[in-house]
């Protein structure tokens, strides 16, 4: 897969990729473990994908090293420690990745043009941030 990335300032189209169970969605702004959103390429999907903040408890943002400019196409798994299953792969994420996660540990692998970056975060009760940064992408 192709990695895509994107200055700031980028004047292509946002979207948004919301996954969530209808019926959970419109009762409360609770989302169901696993439940994750993805875009803000341009302006406008930034201020979508800002707006929906609020509802996740992990939230990740994909640039590169150095400049700073987000990348996308990134895929994500997340494993719970313990016995339950892997969340993911989620796939063609970013730069933008926002998901909600039950209280406990996780050990988070993101990949972008063969190169993983994997960090172990304790999620609680509020909101855990991180970037995760690749070498430029004439160095993939």
């Amino acid at each position: 897969m192709r990695s895509r990335r994107f200055p700031w300032g980028a004047g292509l189209a946002g979207a948004i990729l919301v996954s969530s169970p209808p019926a959970l969605a419109a009762v409360s702004p609770v989302l169901a473990p696993g439940t994750h959103a993805t875009g803000g390429i341009s302006l406008e999907g930034r201020e979508e994908m800002q707006q929906s903040r609020e509802l996740y408890n992990l939230r990740l943002a994909f640039a590169e090293a150095g400049t700073g400019a987000y990348l996308a196409g990134v895929t994500v798994t997340i494993e719970p420690t313990g016995r339950d299953a892997p969340l993911g792969p989620y796939r063609d994420c970013g730069p933008l990745f926002y998901v909600s996660l039950a209280p406990g540990v996780y050990r988070v692998t993101a990949t972008l043009g063969g190169v993983s970056r994997t960090t172990t975060l304790r999620i609680g009760k509020g909101a855990t941030q991180l970037t995760l940064y690749w070498p430029a992408q004439s160095a993939l």
